[in-house]
C-alpha cells in the first residue's frame, strides 16, 4: 500500500518542493513490532525508546498497554541527535520496567579512508529524566548474519576489548593484507566460525543502551537523550571539465556504494527529479564562479521510528526538526506533511496522533569546490 501526502499522486513524483527540500510519497508498511536484532542491522540505525526485558538471550522489546507517549520532539543533524519525550502512565499503579534504546551497529574497517573514521562504540549518551541525569548500561554483542557469536569469540580467547573495540588490533598492509594481533590458531578458528573463507574480523557489534525506569501512576515524566549520531559520508564529482555536464538524474549525485559497501538506494530518502534540479542549480552557480570541478558530499543519518509503536496508542504530538549545517545545504527525506521554516537552517514537521513510520533517513547534500 502506498500512502501519499496531499493527494493521490504517483509515488516518486514531488508533492511539495522548496529550493532545499523535497517531499514525495512515503511508503508505509503495516508490520509487527521489530525484534531487536532487526533494528540493529543497518550501520547507521538509531531508535526510539521501547520498553524491554533483559533475559538470558539479551534485551527483548515489549509492548506497553499502560504507558502513552504524549509527545516527542526529535531534532536531527549531522552533529547530534536530541530527543525529548513526555510519557504518561495511564494505569492506576506505578509501572517499573526496563527501557532500551538500540544504537547503530558497527564493524571493523581498514582505516584506509577518512570516510571510515566514524564507526565504533558509543562514546557519549546523555540521559535525563525530569531534568536529572540517570545512569545507563550498555549491552554489546558480536553478530554475523543474525547469529550472536560473542561467547564463541570469548572461548577462542578474545577479550571484550578485542571483540567490541579493537577487533583484535587488526591493521591493513599493502604487502600482506590484513594483520591482526591474534595467534594463527585464533585466526583459523575465527575463519571457521564465520565461514566466509576470510580471517578478517567481519562480525558486527550490536549495542543497546538500557536503564530501569519507574513510570508513576497518572503523572507525566520527561525523558531526554542527546548523543552524536553515526553519520554516513560519501562524495562524488558530477561536474568535471565540461560545463554542460552536471548530472542528468538524482542518482548521478550519489556514489555507487557507501563506505560500508552498501548499494545506495535513492528511494530511501525520496530522492527524485526535484532534488536533482536543485543539485544541478547549485552546481551551475559554483561553475559560474569559475572552477573545473564541483564536489558533492553526501552525509546521511538514519533513525528508527518504528519502536515508537511499542507504547500505548499513537504519539499525540510529534515534532521533527531537521537542522542543516549551513543554509546552502540541500535536504532530502521521506516524511508526511509540509514543514515550516523556523530559521535559515532549521525545518520543522508536526504530526498529531502520529503512528510512526518504520524509519527516517535524511540526506544532507553539501556542494563545494574541491
Amino acid at each position: 500500500m502506498v500512502d501519499c501526502v496531499g493527494g493521490t499522486l504517483e509515488c516518486g513524483k514531488p508533492l511539495w518542493y522548496e529550493d532545499d527540500i523535497q517531499l514525495t510519497c512515503m511508503r508505509t508498511n503495516k508490520i509487527a513490532i521489530f525484534a531487536l536484532g532487526f533494528l540493529l542491522v543497518a550501520g547507521r540505525t538509531l531508535a526510539n525508546d521501547t520498553t524491554a526485558r533483559v533475559g538470558a538471550g539479551g534485551i527483548v522489546p515489549l509492548k506497553s498497554s499502560q504507558i502513552r507517549m504524549v509527545s516527542e520532539l526529535l531534532e536531527v543533524s549531522t552533529k547530534s541527535i536530541r530527543v525529548k519525550y513526555i510519557f504518561l502512565n495511564e494505569d492506576s499503579a506505578d509501572v517499573r520496567t526496563t527501557v532500551a534504546f538500540p544504537m547503530p551497529s558497527y564493524g571493523w574497517t581498514s582505516g584506509d579512508s577518512a570516510l571510515e573514521g566514524n564507526v565504533g562504540p558509543l562514546k557519549t549518551f546523555k540521559h535525563l529524566v525530569n531534568g536529572v541525569p540517570v545512569l545507563t548500561q550498555i549491552e554489546r554483542k558480536a553478530v554475523v548474519s543474525g547469529r550472536n557469536i560473542t561467547d564463541q569469540l570469548r572461548k577462542i580467547g578474545l577479550t571484550d576489548n578485542q571483540i567490541f573495540v579493537t577487533f583484535g588490533k587488526c591493521v591493513s598492509s599493502n604487502s600482506s593484507g590484513v594483520n591482526c594481533g591474534l595467534s594463527k590458531r585464533q585466526q583459523a578458528e575465527i575463519e571457521r566460525l564465520i565461514g566466509n573463507g576470510n580471517d578478517d574480523p567481519t562480525w558486527r557489534v550490536e549495542e543497546t543502551v538500557f536503564w530501569d525506569q519507574v513510570f508513576p501512576a497518572g503523572q507525566p515524566i520527561e525523558v531526554r537523550h542527546e548523543y552524536a549520531p553515526f553519520v554516513g559520508m560519501s562524495y562524488t564529482s558530477p561536474y568535471q571539465e565540461s560545463p554542460r555536464y552536471a548530472g542528468t538524474s538524482p542518482a548521478d549525485y550519489l556514489p555507487r556504494v557507501t563506505p560500508l559497501n552498501r548499494p545506495v538506494d535513492s528511494n530511501e530518502a525520496c530522492l527524485d527529479d526535484g532534488i536533482g534540479q536543485a543539485l544541478r542549480k547549485k552546481v551551475g552557480t559554483i561553475v559560474e564562479g569559475g572552477t573545473s570541478s564541483v564536489q558533492v558530499i553526501l552525509n546521511d543519518v538514519e533513525y528508527i521510528l518504528g519502536t515508537g509503536r511499542n507504547w500505548k496508542g499513537p504519539i499525540q504530538d510529534f515534532k521533527l526538526r531537521i537542522e542543516k549545517s549551513s543554509p546552502d545545504q540541500i535536504i532530502s527525506l521521506c516524511f508526511p506533511g509540509k514543514p515550516r521554516r523556523i530559521s535559515p537552517t532549521v525545518l520543522e514537521f508536526s504530526q498529531s496522533d502520529y503512528v510512526p513510520q518504520d524509519r527516517l533517513i535524511v540526506y544532507f547534500f553539501t556542494l563545494m569546490r574541491p
